[in-house]
Order: C-alpha cells, then structure tokens, then sequence
C-alpha cells in the first residue's frame, strides 16, 4: 500500500508502454489520446512474492513454452517421463537512472512469463484511502496475468524489430501499445480471501508434491482471473472447506455450486461446441470435483461422467502447458474414479497401462533428489493397489502376500513425509482386502493421519465404510457393491 515514501505509479497500460502517466483518474488522458482502455490506477500486477520485499532470490528457471507437447523425458528406470509446467522467472529490474533503451526490452511474450517461488500477488500501491481496506492477495496465486499473452497468441515484438526503431519514434510506440496485455479487475474482498483460502488449503491436497509445481495454484487460478464460471467454481470449493471448519459458509457453497452445475447443463444445450469444449469448462469440471472429494457428495458420478465426457472432445484442441495439466488430472480422475462407479468399470481401467495414467505422480527431478525414490515407492504402490483390486473382481482367494508387498511399500513412505496424503486410494483398497488385524489396522491408521491432516470428509467416508466391507465379506465381492457400499470419489 503507499507510503510517504513510496512513488504513486501510473496505470497499468502507460506502465507497458514505458511512458509517464498523468495518473488521471478515473482513466488518464494519455490513453483516452491512444484510444486503450485505461485500467486506472487500482490494479493489481503480479509480482515475484521474494523480490517484491527485496530478498534474494535464485536463478531463473529455464524454459520453452512448446508449440506442440514435447516427447515425454525418461528418468533412470527407462519410464516415460511427462513434460512437466515450468515457468521463466522474470525478477523485477534493479537498476535505476537513465532509461533503458527499448532494444532491451526483449519479446513481449519473453518478458512476461513470471513465475514466482511463493506466488504472491500483490495490490499496486493507490494514492487514495481505498485500498486500505483491502487486504493483500495471500501467498501462493503465481502466474502473471500476462502469461495468457504467450500461450493464446497475443501479438508480440520481435527483437529484430525493437532493434530497428528508438523510443522516440511516435510509430514505435504506437505498435508498442498494440502488445499491451489485458489488465485484470478489481477483485472484491471476499472473491481474494476464497482464491486465497484456495491456495493455501486445498491446491496443497490435489498434487503429490507442492513444493515442485502446483498446476491447481499456477494454471487453474490465474485462468480464474480470466473466465466468470471457473472463478465462481474455485470460490464454491474454497467455501466448501472453510465450511468444514465453520459452518456459515455451508450456505454459500451449496448455493454456488447448484448454480453453477446449472449453468454447465443449459451451456451443454445452448453453447456452440467449440466453446463448451473449451479449457475453461474442463478446469471448472477439475475444480467441481476437487469439491466433491472435500464434502464426500455421492453426486460426483454425474461430474465425472462429464468430466470424462469432455475428454474424449479435447483431442482437437491445441497441446499447451494448460491442456496438459488439465489432462494429467483428467487421467487421475479416470484411475481413481473408475474403480467406484462398477466393477466392470473398474477392471477395464486397470487393465490399461498404468503409466500413462500415473503421469501425474512424475516430475521432473534429478536422480539424486530425495524425491525421486518416494515417487518411485508412490508409483509402485498404487500398481500393487490394483493388481489387488483385479485379483478381488477376477476371484475370491486370498490375496495376504499382495497386501503385506503393499503395506511394506507404503511403509517405504512415512505418515509425515510430503506426498503421503496421495496414498488415501492405496490404503482404501488394501485397508477393503485385508483379512488379518495387523492389514486392517496398518491401512486405517494410515487412512486416519491423512484425514487429520486435510480434513477431506471422503477419507472419513472411506473409514466409516470399512466395517460393513469387511462383514459382507462372506457374501460376495467387496469390488462389485461399492458404488452401494461407498457413494464417495475416494483419492
């Protein structure tokens, strides 16, 4: 916020065009001249959450935004390793003085991409007492706004060009403005403190490692920003969770997430297929589903029904760091979803190659990480998990030897060790199998640290239903009547 001792900066678009602005209010005159909407100066920029408080950050990360998906990498063991999100950080300017020539301005599209190791976004400093009121975005929210730029084809500067004209040249300036990227409205305090809530609480629950990358924070919130449905979805879960805690906030999230699954129907009949097919409804469906695994709603068939509906129309689309996540949870969806809807269901699932459906547990680590191993123990443990389900839906012998291989491979991964609350579905189906105390009791307890952690009233649901599980036992097939037994989305 400002201080005495702060400069009041101009609006968002004179910012871009590298030019003084008149800081006119409600917009400045030097864009009402170029014809550009002016976004005043309350907006929000994103900044590198570390920088923007002057410690020291480290290098930046390397990449290329692939036109088309790259072949996957292999790690060590030979697997096909997925390409993974990583984002070029762009660490605010130090130098002061004279003004930099636009020759080191760089491509537009270069500059833009800014990735931050804490992801804070923060309010621009305002000259009135209005934004005082409003707290700062929370921790955790990365991706500039401008990155859309990038991946959607915003037009951009070419260096060859930039070399060719000086900052003096009014025609310069005028192809400068014409790159300027979409600035983002105001959010209104409650909106910040759901993405907020979002970030900190429930994106951390839906990866096996928040540390590396976190598409649930980096893609789904800055697409937020950009698309009405997909922003009122991730509120609806954020509620969803703080309802856990307290109850007022149950109205809300009911009340939210029946209109917007309302919305998505009557699109399903009146929107053209090109834009119901589009990757804002793909995340909305993601992020939908997130909420049904938090409140344990027997409803999230229908979701996924949908969900997988929608990814059997994406093949056309154009592969980008933001459909490729989007697919990768798709697939986890698919691997842990299936088992629960029918046994037939499930068997066909897990007689695919794994590894296509596990590319969400991979990233992309150096061999001597501490975490290539737990990956590796993660992956194993979740093919064990279903060779055990097979073995139960194909035939009703004792399977004691495949659930101890399961439980010495959890053990692999301590209750406290980052990636241990990814084993819920693991433990469930060993926890279902199981035939002695030691195996009943080993996958519960794990069970039990995860949901103290979390607060996801699936993993209580999965707890709850294993007594009448284990007493049907003699009757028949736990793997044929768990769509009875457990109306949950178990993962």
């Amino acid at each position: 916020m400002t201080t005495a001792s702060q400069p009041i900066r101009g609006c968002f678009q004179c910012t871009k065009r590298r030019i003084v602005c008149d800081r006119g209010e409600p917009i400045c005159r030097k864009c009402q001249k170029k014809g550009i909407e002016c976004s005043g100066l309350g907006r929000f920029r994103f900044y590198s959450g570390s920088s923007i408080r002057g410690l020291s950050q480290g290098d930046p990360v390397p990449v290329t935004l692939p036109d088309q998906l790259q072949k996957p990498q292999r790690d060590c063991t030979g697997k096909q390793v997925p390409f993974n999100i990583r984002w070029k950080s762009d660490q605010p300017s130090k130098r002061t003085g004279r003004k930099r020539s636009i020759c080191a301005i760089g491509t537009t599209a270069e500059r833009n991409l800014e990735y931050s190791q804490k992801g804070h976004i923060v309010a621009d400093e305002r000259h009135s007492g209005e934004c005082d009121s409003i707290p700062s975005l929370a921790s955790d929210i990365s991706l500039a706004a401008s990155t859309f730029d990038a991946l959607w084809g915003v037009p951009d500067i070419g260096p060859d060009y930039v070399k060719k004209v000086s900052c003096n040249d009014e025609a310069a300036q005028a192809s400068i403005s014409s790159t300027i990227a979409p600035w983002i409205p105001l959010l209104n305090s409650q909106t910040r403190m759901f993405l907020s809530h979002f970030a900190d609480e429930v994106a951390p629950n839906m990866v096996v490692l928040d540390k590396i990358s976190n598409g649930y924070r980096e893609i789904l919130l800055p697409l937020a920003c950009h698309d009405e449905l997909l922003q009122q979805s991730v509120c609806a879960v954020a509620a969803q969770h703080l309802a856990l805690r307290q109850a007022s906030f149950r109205r809300i999230a009911e009340s939210s997430r029946a209109a917007i699954i309302s919305r998505l129907r009557r699109d399903a009949f009146q929107e053209p297929t090109e834009r119901l097919f589009s990757a804002f409804t793909w995340a909305t469906l993601i992020v939908l589903l997130v909420g049904e695994t938090i409140t344990a709603s027997p409803e999230y068939t229908h979701l996924l029904q949908m969900l997988f509906c929608m990814a059997g129309n994406t093949s056309d689309m154009a592969m980008s760091p933001i459909n490729q996540f989007l697919t990768q949870q798709t697939h986890m969806f698919e691997f842990l979803g299936q088992p629960f809807l029918g046994e037939n269901q499930g068997l066909d699932m897990l007689r695919r190659p794994l590894n296509v459906f596990l590319d969400w547990t991979y990233y992309d680590l150096p061999p001597e990480s501490t975490y290539t191993q737990s990956l590796g123990f993660i992956r194993e443990s979740f093919i064990k998990a279903s060779q055990i389900y097979i073995g139960r839906a194909t035939n009703n012998e004792d399977q004691w030897m495949h659930l101890e291989a399961l439980k010495q491979l959890v053990s692999c991964i301590h209750p406290d060790e980052q990636g241990s609350h990814a084993l819920v579905w693991v433990c469930f189906i060993g926890a279902a199998d199981s035939t002695t105390p030691d195996h009943r009791q080993f996958f519960t307890s794990r069970m039990e640290g995860v949901f103290r952690k979390t607060g996801f009233q699936n993993v209580a649901a999965a707890i709850q239903s294993l007594p009448a599980i284990w007493s049907q036992k003699e009757l028949g097939r736990w793997t044929s009547s768990l769509i009875r037994t457990l109306p949950a989305l178990i993962m």
